[in-house]
């Protein structure tokens, strides 16, 4: 993947969306299949990494003001709550187009 250009800001933030969501679900992943299965008795391997990263995660913006870090959550939600939406209109569009009972197909376009 190219790096962003840095006057493409709504490009700047979905790659760094998606490097740092990506960076983070391996390594809750590899974190968690590492510990030992009695490292934390009576806790799930998955939820002390996560734990641990919410702390990491807490130092670094601990002391950023709280709407801010509310508006960049709103962010990703609802860029996230997009990419649904466009799938599964991606989906319904297909669906038309392509008819699981083999007739039909496109009669539009």
């Amino acid at each position: 993947m190219e790096s962003p250009r840095d006057d493409d800001h709504i490009e700047c933030f979905v790659t760094e969306l998606l490097s740092t969501a990506s960076m983070l679900v391996g390594l809750v992943d590899d974190l968690s299949d590492a510990l030992p299965a009695d490292a934390y008795p009576g806790e799930e391997p998955t939820e002390v990494v996560v734990d641990m990263i919410y702390g990491s995660i807490a130092t670094a913006i601990g002391a950023v003001n709280p709407d801010d870090v509310r508006t960049a959550t709103s962010l990703i939600d609802l860029a996230g709550a997009r990419v649904l939406e466009h799938l599964q209109l991606a989906l319904e569009l297909s669906r038309r187009i392509h008819p699981s009972d083999g007739g039909g197909g496109r009669t539009y376009g």
